[in-house]
């Protein structure tokens, strides 16, 4: 869970730098390859640890008045749109390879700031619902569990 909620702090910190992004119009090439090298890597094994992991694990341990499929239906969703605009994030960068930076024009600047936006909301609801009742529901070999298969999908050893 300590990884999952260090994981959000760094999607926070992105949709910041998004922010920045989208007020400054022009983005240096180095950034612009971190934030690509973290949306294609990073931030879909952390998807996968939340919806192959903490969700399933979650609804499993839950009791009727967590009101918790409804919330993880939502949160899945959030992250089917998610993808949908990290590929547009991802293919606005790939668009300009030889340029030292990126200029973004008003469709690209919108999309940023609807990222972080949309990220911004997922996040708040994932720290303050499924965090939050997996830190009362879920029994250590629950968390046993969930690192061993999120070490393992990073292939780091036991």
């Amino acid at each position: 869970l300590e990884y999952i909620l260090v994981d959000h702090f760094r999607q926070r910190s992105l949709c910041a730098a998004m922010r920045r992004f989208a007020q400054q119009g022009r983005v240096d090439r180095a950034e612009v390859d971190a934030v690509v090298a973290y949306l294609r890597r990073d931030l879909g094994l952390h998807h996968r640890d939340e919806e192959e992991d903490l969700f399933p694990l979650l609804l499993r341990r839950a009791q009727p008045e967590d009101y918790l499929a409804g919330a993880q239906a939502r949160l899945a969703e959030d992250h089917r749109q998610s993808r949908v605009m990290v590929e547009t994030i991802i293919e606005m960068r790939v668009a300009r390879p030889g340029e030292d930076s990126v200029k973004l024009g008003r469709a690209g600047r919108k999309l940023l700031l609807d990222y972080a936006a949309s990220e911004h909301h997922h996040l708040a609801a994932e720290n303050g619902i499924e965090i939050a009742i997996a830190r009362i529901r879920l029994t250590r070999g629950d968390l046993r569990t969930m690192s061993r298969s999120m070490r393992d999908r990073r292939g780091v050893p036991a």
